[in-house]
């Protein structure tokens, strides 16, 4: 075998360094598939190959074209080619046509400027390289692309060593190396930019960990405040069991003896009383224990969301109020027209049943009682919102409305479980969205949720 000359050498380090990148990418490969490494790791691994064994394989170029090992360079060489287009399309940020569409077209575009070769003769060596010049430059206005959409993860350097190859192949063509040389010294820009790639490859996995270390300490923040919500309800269903369930299920033990005791003394009319306000509160209690079991349902049941007509939901929601509290309850309920969302139609339902019944119960005292309901794009998202002209509530205590078991009007004036605005709030926030509220006292109420263009289920 005759001495390494300056040129082999450099191919066979080159070699040495794409056969590098290829071990990084093939590291690094299953961590983020969707970037395409693992293209990207043959392509290197096979340009390592050849460059290593630049020696024998590339001085395959000088026999005729059809022997076995021409025809083994000429595969892996288009084969590399097929497989960096189709690596950095994935890396970019381009999935679609497929990885192998652009390896087929790439070997496609090479096949052709292979059968059309007799049209240059003694240029086929510049015209290939400028072929694969061009390929470099796509995939480095790719980077360029990524790299305005990803600041700070390393396009950029990806982008310089990819267009790097073209000034570097065409400086040694104007200083006159052959067609083998030239094919040597290509090997080099071709190594650089796999550098390049493995730098912004690192650079994207380090932004990647800062983005998953920021967002673990979100979802840290949100369970905390999830958990401190859970005991404070918990504190308040403690409460409640003290006070709603256990004191009047004892007034109702008490109240049902003083019935008996009437009933055995002949004073029917008074036991008649008693029994009534014995089937006032069980109903109350009945209503209670129903809102906790549906609040429990709310609360861990599958969202099945699909496209769900508001309009539809609020005439259905104003039957559900009328069938339970008479008819022509709810003829005060104006609605706009109501757009389209999608989510859970049976949750939404029960958040405007919700939203319409508290709208109607603490505006029956007005002279005319009145409730609006519309909808307005709002944050990149659906704002709905229930208004009415009843009683309003203190601003000052708007951090208690949608807090379980706790009230903002006496039970006497304003019957209710304290339970309807938190099942609203949970719905809402399954949902993705937020809920609010603006009032004065004595001047009506606005209750209004907002709903993601795109909702993210919890």
């Amino acid at each position: 075998m005759h001495p390494l000359t300056f040129s082999e050498g450099f191919a066979i380090a080159a070699g040495l360094v794409q056969l590098f990148v290829a071990v990084v990418f093939l590291r690094f490969r299953h961590g983020r598939p969707e970037w395409g490494l693992g293209w990207w790791a043959s392509t290197f691994a096979a340009a390592g190959v050849m460059n290593t064994g630049a020696p024998v394989l590339l001085a395959a170029m000088h026999s005729p074209f059809g022997t076995s090992l021409n025809v083994l360079t000429m595969v892996l060489g288009i084969s590399t080619m097929g497989a960096l287009v189709a690596g950095g399309r994935l890396y970019t940020g381009h999935p679609r046509p497929g990885p192998w569409w652009s390896f087929a077209l790439t070997w496609l575009a090479y096949l052709s400027l292979m059968m059309t070769r007799q049209l240059w003769p003694g240029y086929e060596s510049l015209i290939a390289n400028g072929v694969t010049g061009l390929i470099f430059a796509y995939l480095g206005c790719l980077s360029l692309g990524a790299m305005r959409r990803e600041p700070g993860a390393g396009h950029g350097i990806a982008a310089a060593m990819l267009c790097l190859y073209i000034p570097m192949v065409a400086g040694a063509y104007a200083m006159g190396l052959d067609q083998v040389e030239l094919r040597y010294w290509s090997a080099v820009p071709f190594a650089l930019a796999g550098l390049g790639v493995t730098s912004a490859t690192m650079g994207r996995m380090r932004a990647h960990l800062r983005d998953l270390n920021e967002s673990l300490e979100q979802r840290v923040i949100d369970r905390t405040r999830e958990l401190r919500d859970i005991i404070a309800s918990l504190e308040s269903f403690n409460s409640m069991v003290s006070h709603d369930l256990r004191g009047p299920l004892g007034g109702m033990a008490g109240l049902s003896g003083v019935a008996l005791s009437a009933l055995e003394a002949g004073d029917t009319e008074r036991a008649r009383r008693l029994f009534l306000a014995v089937q006032q509160q069980s109903s109350n209690l009945s209503e209670l224990v129903s809102d906790l079991l549906l609040l429990a349902r709310v609360s861990n049941a599958e969202l099945r969301k699909q496209p769900v007509a508001l309009d539809a939901l609020v005439r259905q929601s104003m039957q559900q109020l009328e069938l339970s509290h008479g008819e022509g309850h709810a003829r005060p309920v104006q609605a706009e027209p109501l757009p389209v969302v999608n989510g859970d139609q049976a949750l939404l339902r029960q958040a405007l049943i919700n939203l319409l019944g508290n709208a109607l119960k603490f505006s029956r005292r007005a002279a005319r009682p009145e409730v609006r309901v519309w909808a307005e794009p709002h944050d990149g998202g659906v704002k709905v919102a229930v208004k009415d002209n009843g009683v309003g509530f203190d601003a000052a205590r708007r951090a208690d409305l949608f807090s379980p078991f706790k009230r903002l009007h006496d039970d006497r004036d304003f019957e209710g479980t304290g339970l309807g605005l938190t099942l609203v709030q949970r719905i809402v926030e399954r949902h993705g969205g937020r809920v609010g509220a603006e009032s004065q006292a004595g001047q009506g109420a606005t209750f209004w949720f907002w709903l993601p263009a795109t909702e993210t289920a919890t």
